[in-house]
């Protein structure tokens, strides 16, 4: 089964310290917990992250020239298109490059799910596991199932092929 959450559909909340806004694209919590969260934020001016503590993150910039991510003695690099894991709870200081950014956002437990982030240009036919994943579509179009992924859109599928079009790069989260 496929599921579409279209970017049309996807409405702008402030982030956690009020810094600035984010669009939470789908996610998974218990009564009482946060599994994992796929979001895109806008950044465009320097500031902190968001603490979330005993989480962790996966950042890939999306649009624009990138972040340098400072913390204590840390100093991460966030290149466009390079997926970036760390601690949720490391208090970084996000110092755009160059310009705004757009950001393709996993916070996860890693105590429920153990995902990974990757990117992948057309033409190719992935085969993915048969488990869950996240298919957001960044350029060109994606066919699944008989439904028409745009740049911005994201489909939850579980397993299975997809051809990606020559002009077309996506990213894939898998549970």
């Amino acid at each position: 089964m496929t599921r579409v959450i279209k970017a049309a559909d996807l409405l702008p909340t402030p982030w956690k310290n009020g810094g600035g806004l984010t669009r939470e694209i789908v996610s998974h919590s218990s009564k009482d917990d946060m599994h994992w969260r796929l979001s895109i934020a806008d950044v465009d001016r320097d500031g902190p992250f968001s603490c979330f503590a005993g989480l962790s993150r996966i950042l890939t910039v999306i649009e624009g020239n990138g972040m340098t991510l400072h913390a204590d003695d840390t100093t991460l690099s966030a290149q466009p298109y390079q997926p970036l894991a760390f601690a949720g709870d490391l208090p970084v200081t996000g110092c755009l490059i160059d310009g705004p950014v757009r950001n393709f956002n996993l916070i996860f437990d890693p105590q429920h799910v153990r995902p990974s982030v990757r990117l992948y240009e057309g033409p190719q036919t992935l085969k993915l596991a048969p488990t869950d994943h996240a298919i957001h579509c960044l350029d060109g179009t994606v066919e699944l199932s008989g439904t028409t992924l745009l740049p911005g859109d994201t489909a939850w599928i579980t397993g299975g092929d997809i051809y990606i079009p020559d002009q077309t790069q996506i990213i894939c989260v898998t549970f």
